[in-house]
């Protein structure tokens, strides 16, 4: 091993105090240290020899912890603006529009018994017993005017179920 790394662990109780004192948390200050220590044998090259090893140790420190710190500040006023934009911002209704007015239109394309099936059962939450009810038909009847309107309707508005699993 070498000197620099010798006085490096030499000072690591120092820089632990040194972080507590900083950061006011164990575990923040052990993640300090280490993030200390990672970047001094990284920047090792640039220590002048001759000079205090625990001065350049403890300016590194307090520059990471800093640095750190101004890193969480702005992220914090980054998600406000996020939260402040998202009360100002209205979502664009048109293609919402043009579907329901796509689907009104195809509707009308649809059989009388299709069409009643899929208002009363899909649009207004019926159930399917009082509609057969109403209609005085078989509840079987209903389901499957309901299926089979469900699938034109698809059909008419170019929506294949292959479409619809992929999206």
């Amino acid at each position: 091993m070498s000197a620099f790394n010798n006085d490096l662990q030499v000072l690591l109780p120092d820089l632990t105090r040194f972080a507590r004192v900083l950061t006011r948390n164990e575990d923040e200050a052990h993640d300090l240290v280490q993030d200390c220590v990672e970047r001094a044998l990284r920047k090792q090259t640039l220590f002048q020899a001759g000079t205090s090893l625990k001065s350049w140790l403890f300016t590194l420190m307090r520059n990471i912890f800093i640095s750190q710190k101004r890193r969480v500040a702005l992220d914090r006023r980054y998600v406000a603006t996020l939260d402040d934009d998202s009360h100002r911002v209205q979502r664009a209704g048109q293609i919402n529009e043009v579907f329901l007015k796509e689907t009104v239109r195809a509707l009308k394309e649809l059989s009388v018994g299709e069409r009643q099936a899929i208002v009363v059962l899909g649009i207004n939450d019926g159930s399917q017993h009082d509609l057969a009810r109403a209609t005085r038909e078989p509840v079987g009847t209903v389901k499957s005017r309901l299926c089979r309107g469900r699938a034109h309707l698809r059909t008419l508005l170019g929506l294949d179920m292959g479409s619809l699993v992929t999206a």
